[in-house]
């Protein structure tokens, strides 16, 4: 595996080559990625609308590369590595400094990889590999080691690989295949054998290749193929208990 953040034109899938990727988080929670060659061949395309001749030299405007969506904010990253917020912000999940509600959007940071939304937070994972979060955090969602909420980015990890984030926690992957937790963890969605909540990140499991968050239950998949979950469990009988505080394997599934 690459060790380098997914992205736009860096998303990698541990299972083969892909063209199209969705992950549908909760309350309307959404992170798209579309692969250059979701629509076509591997083949040279024509000119993009945007594109054209400034100065005697070819340009393309930026394009967006990737959309996430809160309960109510959204952030959208530019394929120039630029991420713009816009909506809600009475908890500074839009990042830029304020609470002010904001009906268009607004530029925050630069180099950036990769963008994910919970409920009421933000999370981001710059070029370089470092993870950075903003918003509510009175469940330690941040990973900031306060329970104050951030109204610009906060420095939460380095050599972070792909992040996720569920309503009220937050999930990543080290480049080392180490998959780190934080925030609410009610039911056992952190994974780390307890109910306690984190303000700081705590490692879950090692040979990870993604994780995905939901309200309150949290899932991975590892090198060799095997999907593992924990949390809240009522509806999602891998064990007897309504809480798997600990990862419990759902199944093995298929490599291509």
């Amino acid at each position: 595996m690459e060790n380098r953040p997914m992205a736009f034109s860096k998303m990698i899938n541990p299972f083969g080559r892909w063209r199209f990727f969705l992950l549908p988080m909760v309350l309307g929670t959404m992170l798209l990625f579309i692969s250059p060659t979701a629509f076509g061949a591997d083949t040279e395309q024509a000119a993009p609308a945007g594109a054209g001749e400034r100065g005697g030299q070819s340009f393309e405007e930026p394009r967006t590369a990737a959309i996430a969506a809160g309960l109510y904010h959204s952030l959208y990253l530019k394929t120039d590595g630029s991420l713009w917020t816009m909506g809600y912000n009475n908890d500074g999940q839009l990042g830029d400094g304020t609470t002010n509600t904001r009906s268009t959007a607004e530029k925050i940071v630069a180099d950036v990889a990769q963008v994910v939304t919970g409920n009421v937070h933000s999370l981001f994972v710059k070029e370089d590999g470092t993870l950075w979060a903003m918003g509510w955090n009175r469940d330690g969602q941040l990973g900031s080691g306060t329970n104050v909420n951030s109204l610009r980015p906060v420095k939460a990890a380095e050599g972070v690989y792909q992040v996720a984030a569920g309503v009220f926690h937050s999930l990543f992957v080290k480049q080392d295949g180490t998959l780190w937790a934080m925030g609410n963890n009610q039911d056992g969605q952190l994974g780390d054998g307890t109910t306690a909540y984190r303000n700081t990140p705590v490692m879950i499991s090692s040979d990870v290749v993604q994780a995905a968050a939901g309200s309150a239950h949290s899932l991975f998949v590892k090198k060799d193929g095997s999907l593992w979950a924990m949390g809240w469990n009522c509806l999602l009988y891998t064990s007897p208990s309504p809480r798997d505080m600990i990862p419990d394997r759902v199944c093995r599934l298929l490599l291509e």
